[in-house]
């Protein structure tokens, strides 16, 4: 038997912070201190953003951006007799199913932030996919095609149908397919710092105009700000 796969991809979008944000500050609301606010450093940044994190559980996580597709799964299997020799035709099943994949990162994981001037540089932690990914098996559609002298190929679709959610696992950790959202997921998690930032008065022309982003799954710092104050 043998099958294929054929991707389309339909959407890549960054996550909604507003309701997270809530979580995140709801317990640690407090009055604004008089005056300008003493600019983060290096020194304190870091224990002053995990402060500021929920202690609601570790398995907490920062849901950062979405990718929906429509994979299409195709399993074929031929049948020969006398040796091979008779061809029984060949009967064809195949599957198509949006599915949204979810990225975010954990956060109770490590975190570390620096500053540089009026720009923070965020450590984030790796990278993650939700597994297994949502699965819309109300627009699922199915096609079954039958060899010349087979019976209906209602076997081989169920067979397909079970192979879906582990390779739809497999797919959603992929790093090629993570890469599609790791520039979306990057933007949100800056505007979680920026969030953050603003709340503690640190941002804007008298605090930082700079956030840049890199996870710990990744080698190197990106060059360019991920975020900028834009006046």
């Amino acid at each position: 038997m043998n099958q294929t796969l054929t991707t389309t991809v339909i959407c890549v979008t960054g996550a909604s912070l507003a309701g997270l944000a809530a979580i995140i500050y709801h317990q640690r609301e407090r009055m604004p201190e008089p005056g300008l606010p003493v600019k983060f450093t290096n020194t304190n940044i870091t224990q002053r953003f995990v402060a500021s994190l929920p202690e609601l559980t570790p398995e907490l996580n920062l849901e950062l951006g979405t990718a929906r597709q429509v994979e299409t799964f195709t399993l074929t299997e031929e049948c020969r007799t006398l040796w091979g020799l008779v061809d029984l035709g060949t009967n064809t099943a195949q599957i198509s199913v949006p599915v949204t994949y979810r990225y975010h990162v954990q956060l109770r994981d490590t975190w570390k932030l620096e500053t540089q001037d009026d720009r923070v540089i965020v450590h984030a932690p790796a990278l993650r996919a939700a597994v297994p990914p949502a699965i819309h098996t109300d627009e699922m559609q199915r096609l079954g095609l039958r060899g010349w002298a087979r019976f209906a190929p209602t076997d081989l679709l169920q067979e397909l149908e079970l192979r879906i959610t582990p390779t739809l696992t497999r797919f959603a950790q992929d790093p090629r397919r993570l890469n599609l959202v790791r520039d979306t997921c990057r933007r949100s998690a800056a505007e979680f710092v920026r969030l953050w930032l603003e709340r503690e008065r640190q941002w804007g022309r008298a605090g930082f105009t700079q956030i840049q982003v890199k996870f710990a799954d990744e080698p190197a710092l990106p060059q360019a700000p991920t975020l900028k104050f834009l006046s």
